[in-house]
């Protein structure tokens, strides 16, 4: 299985964050260009020059304010729009006035400031002039190149400001939304690995309680991982108990057959395979008891000195003392290997596991090689056999309990559990296992550990 994390460009949660940004962005583009053409006031700014220097005539002939009538034209396109006198202070305005240029008349007449023009409608109002004590508000067309810069200094005064504010906006509109929907489905992607290592609770915060198809799928998840569990206890159950009820009958089988034992009996092959068969379930009884504990974590730990030199020198004089046709045949390294800090049973089983596996899957008279690769952090000691490797579709399986790469050409071989039992060991040793097609022909099964520290 592949286990490697998902790169950021992979990662859904920044997939939906930038899909949620982008849809925001453009409906708050919209939103945002919407109200501020449509709704924002007119600004004012300083008055034109020609507003003073057409208008300075009549400005300056105080007494003639009452003449000028709101609505009446000044001198050429000048208009009164408002007018306030300084004797009663009553605010008389042109009759018929659009909305929007009676606001900027009001806003303009009361200014204590210098005169200032407000483009409205097409228009200038500008205010106030004053004459005398009394003020004035005036308004001309606006000319051609007037609507053309004003249109460019609104686009750009505008567009930077609302394109930083949608930006915000919706950046801070789509972190929300991806929050929201991807912590369930990052919630749920911790309750599954949790599931796979083995937990028969896991964390699924308040998810179960939620209405929607998330909350379905949490609920469900949780109900699997009781089945998952309650079905893996009794499996491991089941391998143990059965296991234990077979060592008894095994044991005086081979009681019995010592008892029994005799010069005619040891030259008949009947009795002599019946020791083989009874040897052979006793080891696969031993390796489902180990796989038991090891799942169940019934297995311990125990370190000491282990001479790794020793051990495969051990196993050769073992193996060639249970039977003549190992004698030569296992080729181990002479130079001095690295004494290991690790558990002498634990490192035993495997190594003889995996020996015994490359002689039943390699010719009746091949060899298996032991090889070791020593760093300064690790030593890895590869097995190698002479046989017709496996099938590269089904290497990784080879570590799945009772698989078998090929069962109908080795009747002999164990029951798929030797490579699956080694494993597991090298788990609890704090190494790992890897097996690969040798270039050269045969099976390379490579146990890589930790040297002592």
């Amino acid at each position: 299985m592949d286990n490697r994390p998902t790169r950021w460009y992979q990662s859904l949660t920044l997939r939906l964050l930038a899909l949620f940004w982008a849809l925001l962005l453009g409906a708050t583009l919209a939103a945002f260009a919407s109200v501020f053409y449509l709704t924002r006031p007119p600004q004012p700014q300083a008055v034109s020059s020609d507003f003073e220097r057409t208008l300075r005539p009549i400005l300056e002939q105080a007494e003639n304010f009452a003449l000028l009538q709101p609505g009446r034209l000044l001198v050429g396109e000048y208009r009164v729009v408002a007018r306030r006198s300084s004797e009663d202070g009553d605010l008389d305005m042109t009759q018929g006035l659009s909305q929007e240029t009676a606001r900027a008349a009001l806003s303009l007449i009361d200014s204590d400031s210098a005169p200032q023009q407000i483009a409205v409608r097409g228009q200038f109002v500008a205010g106030p002039f004053f004459m005398g004590d009394s003020r004035l508000i005036v308004s001309r067309p606006l000319s051609g190149d007037e609507v053309a810069e004003l249109a460019a200094r609104d686009e750009r005064e505008l567009l930077p400001n609302l394109l930083w504010m949608a930006v915000t906006a919706s950046g801070i509109g789509a972190l929300i939304l991806g929050i929201w929907f991807v912590r369930p489905l990052r919630r749920l992607r911790t309750a599954t690995r949790e599931i796979a290592a083995g937990s028969a609770e896991p964390n699924l915060a308040r998810l179960p309680a939620r209405r929607d198809e998330l909350g379905e799928l949490a609920r469900t998840l949780k109900t699997t991982a009781i089945e998952l569990a309650t079905s893996r206890d009794a499996q491991r159950r089941l391998l143990s108990d059965v296991s234990h009820e077979l060592r008894s009958p095994l044991a005086r089988l081979q009681v019995a057959l010592d008892l029994l034992e005799s010069e005619e009996l040891r030259k008949s092959n009947h009795w002599l395979m019946m020791e083989k068969d009874i040897l052979r379930l006793s080891r696969i009884i031993d390796s489902i008891l180990w796989l038991s504990r090891l799942e169940n974590g019934i297995a311990k730990l125990e370190r000491e000195d282990v001479s790794l030199s020793a051990m495969l020198k051990e196993l050769e004089s073992d193996l060639v003392y249970e039977n003549d046709v190992y004698a030569g045949r296992l080729q181990i390294p002479h130079e001095d290997l690295p004494v290991l800090a690790t558990d002498p049973i634990l490192l035993r089983l495997i190594l003889e596991n995996l020996v015994r596996n490359a002689f039943q899957y390699g010719p009746d008279d091949g060899h298996v090689t032991v090889i070791a690769d020593v760093t300064k952090r690790e030593v890895k000691i590869k097995v190698c056999d002479q046989g017709p490797g496996v099938d590269e579709s089904k290497v990784e399986e080879l570590f799945v309990p009772f698989f078998r790469a090929d069962p109908s050409r080795h009747h002999g071989a164990g029951v798929g559990l030797g490579l699956a039992l080694c494993q597991r060991s090298s788990a609890v040793l704090g190494g790992h296992l890897e097996a690969r097609n040798h270039p050269d022909g045969g099976l390379e099964v490579t146990l890589t550990l930790p040297l002592k520290s």
